[in-house]
């Protein structure tokens, strides 16, 4: 009561705000009532004589979760609205020294001292205390000059604007509705007066609110993420506007924020609706493919047979939105419950209730989870602020379908912060419809086994799996084992894998709910044919891996305990002996061809016997010709499989019931054939297959982006050979002619990428064409030309801007003129400063290559040993000096450069920084 607040409900509102509120231990400070009511105090006494709202608080979150059942009660004396928190002198004296400080920091004195991040930040703080945004809005701009502040401050500045906004708006309301005992025009007019400044303040903190979240959205365009508003400033904001004023000027402004929300969080590809009225929300069924159905045989009628706007209805229309998982969809749903929002108060039958609720989390779940979210944030801010649909709590389905939009983004750290609150809810609560669930803690093992970019993913989510298993409250089933299989498949941990389905077959003899299923078995095989573990990689014939080995063994076995599952829970399907296939494939056991071929001959009799499930797919045959690659003659079983695979195509014709193939052989099966020829050493034999195989698939598959690439592989080995490398340059044009012109799959399929230019580019730079170094570099052009008008597949990596340099360091000095060797010289320095300027991350090839450039083209001078000097040295601090930097070194350093630079090698340790990023 003393800062003039409104009422409990606001002073805890307004205390989350400020940075001490997480440090305390809100259980023991904060008096509950015997129904666990807040119980707001002041040095005069109670202020309520119970809670104005029972609350629930988070000791870790700082903010308020819930605000349920009681309404907020109004204060009725104006003179504590009217109170005001006196400043301190000290904190105007602080701010006079941190500007002052800046000031003469910004005019370089020389006893000046760069004030530090802490002085302007807790500057900000004491301001928002009081609270006084406009003053922590003046350091925010100061601060700027000298460093980027958090997002986070931000926030905090914006929230208090709104808030200011929001207690301005509130004071007019209840000013209005006093009824003094001497009333006269006196009163009335000062009264007006009085509301006429609140208005005009409401205006001014609502429009600073709505400037400053517009600087944070610039900054999250131009820094990233860190920058983006939290969907609940969004909300403040929006009811700090919206509050203010009913004028259209006001609406535009709202409708503007919304679309630079949309934008942010979840791109709107139609046009968003604008709901007034009932009928602008039975306008939304007319859009729908089954509209007119719904509106027949859903809806409630009134005795004259209209639509009646209730919570019935538009419940229906929010659940229909939800299941058609579009990000427009989500947003007319979200509008409609802004509408329900907005009306309840003057008609009940639109009160939202947790279906409404929960059909809008639902709707933004498959587009949005940060929007999914939102919905439960704003619920949470019109509790706090405004003490609306304070009946209204979220549940284990609410939680549970954030959780769940979160693990499909791959989003750990907020699904699992999501968990934490429902486990924090339940324990101060005792709520049920807050405990979590195997759903709950399921999704976030399945945002694990989603997070790729997360190597420790897989062993955080058996230690909640673990922790699960430890829980008598929780049960654990097939799904949770599963997610982690998959984590653990994700990383090619095939040990780990094997040790937990061997875990979960224990666990299955005590419960039933966790036994292996098929897809159990399936992610396990999956982990062992990719498996990375230490002695478990993929490796060539010269030297085969006995850990590889055991993997296919383990494999074996798997699938051998599959055929003879006699409960038939986990039979293997096609999926698993493809599997099989694909790790012999890739760990090349001693005999990999006969063995992949034994279990092709297990597949086929299993399908022959009746078991559709087993039908070879094109999986099957393109796995088994890569598993001939470790035989001598690879080709020729390759050859002979595709063969047979047309002779049935041709004798079985359009027949489909009894077929064991279909449309085989395909595009996957012959760029498989085309890999194992570029693989065969055999290359002039290689060059003439290629291109019999690109005008056979015209009558079988249609050649795509991975079959072209194949083929200029191919061609890259030969290149020398005089017209291969502008042959690979044809199929390229044809490439970019046929997406240009075509349409449907064949444009789709058609776009080159990153890895066909620089197969082109790899041509070039091992012909003998005399302008390869021209070609090159015009093809990596056509690469950053590719790449801004959209084709992200195409961004030129450091691997393109290696083999330029390449062809710019092989140009034959022989051959090629001076005026070409010069030009190559120039492209080469041209490219090897692009990507020393950021635009890629250099790797030891670079520096190695660009030194070949300056030894085969440059004459021994001493401006060619500047040159080599200072790359090395460029090198070393990077850290990259490898074995064929040293090499390309004394190629082209003169004999006393080189003998320095070696004797500073000399020092162990200095040698080990100069390589310690390799």
């Amino acid at each position: 009561g003393a800062i003039g607040l409104l009422s409990a409900e606001s002073t805890f509102a307004f205390l989350t705000t400020t940075p001490a509120w997480s440090s305390w231990d809100t259980r023991s400070k904060i008096q509950l009532s015997p129904d666990h009511h807040v119980v707001a105090r002041s040095g005069a006494g109670i202020l309520s004589k119970d809670a104005d709202a029972a609350a629930v608080f988070h000791s870790k979150k700082s903010f308020i979760l819930q605000v349920a059942s009681k309404p907020m009660q109004e204060l009725q004396s104006l003179d504590k609205l009217k109170a005001s928190r006196p400043i301190d002198d000290s904190v105007e004296t602080e701010e006079a020294t941190l500007l002052q400080s800046l000031q003469n920091y910004k005019n370089l004195e020389a006893s000046s001292t760069k004030p530090s991040v802490d002085d302007f930040v807790s500057l900000i703080d004491l301001w928002l205390k009081y609270p006084s945004p406009d003053r922590a809005e003046v350091i925010l701009d100061n601060m700027e000059e000298l460093y980027t502040p958090s997002g986070r401050i931000y926030e905090r500045i914006i929230n208090a604007w709104s808030f200011a906004a929001s207690e301005c708006i509130e004071k007019m309301r209840l000013m209005s509705r006093e009824e003094p005992e001497n009333y006269d025009e006196k009163y009335e007019e000062k009264r007006a007066k009085e509301i006429g400044e609140l208005r005009g303040n409401a205006l001014i903190a609502a429009d600073k609110s709505a400037d400053l979240l517009s600087r944070m959205e610039q900054l999250c365009i131009e820094i990233g993420d860190d920058f983006r508003p939290a969907l609940s400033t969004y909300t403040s904001v929006i009811n700090a506007i919206s509050r203010s004023s009913v004028s259209n000027t006001r609406r535009e402004v709202i409708e503007e924020i919304r679309e630079r929300r949309d934008q942010i969080y979840c791109h709107i590809d139609k046009k968003r609706f604008k709901i007034d009225k009932n009928e602008d929300v039975f306008g939304i069924v007319m859009h729908l493919k089954d509209g007119e159905d719904m509106l027949r045989n859903k809806f409630v009628l009134d005795d004259d047979f209209n639509y009646v706007g209730n919570r019935h209805n538009l419940n229906i229309i929010i659940l229909h939105l939800a299941k058609l998982g579009e990000a427009w969809a989500a947003d007319a749903s979200e509008e409609i419950l802004d509408y329900m929002i907005r009306k309840h108060t003057v008609d009940n039958r639109l009160t939202p209730n947790l279906e409404t609720l929960n059909g809008c989390i639902n709707s933004w779940a498959y587009c949005s989870a940060a929007r999914a979210e939102g919905i439960l944030e704003k619920l949470t801010t019109l509790q706090k602020e405004e003490g609306l649909l304070t009946h209204l709590a979220p549940d284990t389905v609410s939680y549970n379908t954030v959780i769940k939009a979160y693990a499909n983004e791959a989003n750990t750290k907020r699904a699992e912060s999501i968990l934490e609150i429902m486990e924090d809810l339940y324990e101060s609560t005792g709520d049920a419809n807050f405990k979590p669930d195997s759903i709950s803690y399921g999704s976030v093992l399945n945002a694990f086994a989603k997070a790729s970019h997360d190597p420790s993913a897989p062993n955080k989510a058996e230690e909640i799996l673990m922790k699960m298993m430890k829980s008598e409250s929780t049960k654990v089933n097939t799904w949770c084992f599963n997610s982690v299989l998959d984590a653990h498949a994700s990383k090619g941990a095939g040990n780990r894998a094997f040790r937990l389905l061997k875990v979960m077959e224990d666990a299955s003899l005590r419960d039933e709910n966790i036994t292996p299923d098929t897809y159990s078995y399936n992610i396990l095989l999956k982990a062992l044919a990719v498996s990375k573990e230490k002695g478990h990689r993929v490796v060539t014939r010269k030297g085969k891996s006995h850990a590889g080995e055991i993997a296919v063994e383990r494999a074996l076995q798997t699938l051998d305990k599959m055929e003879n599952e006699e409960s038939k829970i986990a039979k293997p399907d096609a999926i698993s002996y493809n599997t099989v296939i694909l790790a012999i494939a890739n760990h090349g056991p001693k005999g990999a061809s006969n063995i992949a071929l034994s279990v092709l001959k297990r597949m086929e009799e299993r399908f022959e016997s009746g078991d559709h499930s087993v039908k070879p797919t094109s999986e099957t045959y393109t796995s088994l010709i890569k598993a001939f690659r470790w035989g001598k003659d690879s080709t020729r079983p390759a050859e002979d499989l595709v063969q047979s695979l047309i002779e049935k195509a041709d004798a079985e014709g359009s027949s489909k019931s009894t077929s064991n193939v279909k449309n085989l052989p395909d595009t996957p099966i012959y760029n498989a054939l085309l890999t194992c020829w570029a693989k065969s050493g055999n290359r002039h034999a290689a060059q003439i297959r290629a291109e019999e195989i690109l005008d056979e698939m015209t009558k079988f598959a249609k050649p795509n982006a991975r079959t072209y690439a194949a083929v200029i592989n191919i061609f890259s080995n030969i290149s020398r050979k005089r017209g291969v490398a502008k042959r690979s340059y044809e199929l390229l044009e044809l490439m970019e002619n046929l997406y240009e012109n075509g349409n449907g799959d064949v444009k789709k399929s058609s776009r080159p990428n990153v890895y066909v230019y620089t197969s082109v580019i790899n041509c070039y730079a091992r012909s003998l064409e005399s302008d390869k170094a021209v070609m090159a570099v015009s093809i990596l052009q056509r690469m950053e030309e590719e790449y801004r008008a959209g084709n992200s597949s195409a961004r030129p990596n450091i691997i393109a801007y290696n083999s330029v340099l390449n062809a710019c360091a092989f140009t034959c000095t022989g051959q090629a003129g001076h005026e070409s060797i010069e030009t190559a010289f120039k492209i080469a320095c041209l490219v090897f400063d692009e990507v020393r300027s950021g635009h890629v991350k250099p790797s030891h090839v670079t520096y190695g290559t660009f030194l070949s450039v300056c030894a085969n083209l440059m004459p021994e001078s001493e401006i060619r040993d500047s040159l080599v000097e200072a790359t090395f040295k460029r090198c070393a601090r990077d850290g990259l000096v490898s074995d064929m930097v040293w090499r390309n070194l004394k190629a082209a350093a003169s004999p006393e450069l080189r003998t320095a630079l070696l004797n500073q090698s000399n020092d162990n340790i200095l040698e080990a920084t100069w390589s310690r990023n390799l």
